[in-house]
């Protein structure tokens, strides 16, 4: 089986604001469906090279969640993170926060966007005719104009907010919905994460 690794949240929790890695227990539930090994990263690790050259991952997901315009830890991670997918060719799936920080990563730029929380959404997709619908649950987005170099628009929603993108050099794709929150998971996430992780 395929070991994933997946950057958390960061989220703060109680009366003290104690700094907490989170993730959605539906995410690693998928993975393991899918065949993969989930293998959560935490984001304080120290060091991620030695924790990436000791974890030997075959992908890397950056997960949703979050403000991916706040400088803190995770945002430090999930730089290092693309960089590494870059740089030993590991393939990496961003989900929603995570497509995010793939375009700006690659000089791409986010905007205030209206009714793409808790919306479907039928995809228009460059490469399938079959009609897609996703739920979105993002208030942040990016058209084709806003796109980091070499990303290219896979597919977008009919306000042509971008949904499904792909980076032209690297093995990079992105997915502005969250695949582990359908109750089963759907062929289309599935072909894609397979088609990635393959």
């Amino acid at each position: 089986m395929k070991k994933i690794i997946i950057c958390q949240r960061l989220d703060k929790f109680g009366k003290f604001n104690e700094l907490r890695d989170n993730l959605d227990v539906r995410l690693t539930k998928l993975l393991f469906e899918l065949g993969y090994i989930p293998i959560q990263i935490p984001v304080n690790v120290n060091n991620i090279i030695n924790f990436i050259n000791e974890i030997s991952p075959e992908g890397i997901i950056l997960s949703g969640g979050g403000n991916p315009r706040n400088k803190d830890k995770r945002y430090l991670l999930e730089k290092k993170l693309i960089e590494i997918s870059i740089k030993k060719k590991i393939p990496l799936l961003g989900i929603c926060r995570g497509t995010q920080r793939i375009n700006m990563h690659f000089g791409g730029k986010l905007m205030k966007i209206k009714d793409h929380v808790r919306k479907k959404h039928k995809l228009l997709l460059s490469n399938v005719k079959k009609k897609i619908e996703v739920m979105s649950y993002h208030e942040l987005g990016f058209n084709c104009k806003m796109l980091g170099k070499k990303i290219r628009s896979l597919g977008t929603s009919n306000d042509q907010i971008v949904k499904y993108l792909r980076h032209s050099n690297y093995n990079i794709v992105g997915v502005m919905w969250h695949p582990e929150r359908n109750k089963t998971i759907k062929d289309f996430d599935k072909k894609i994460i397979k088609d990635l992780f393959k």
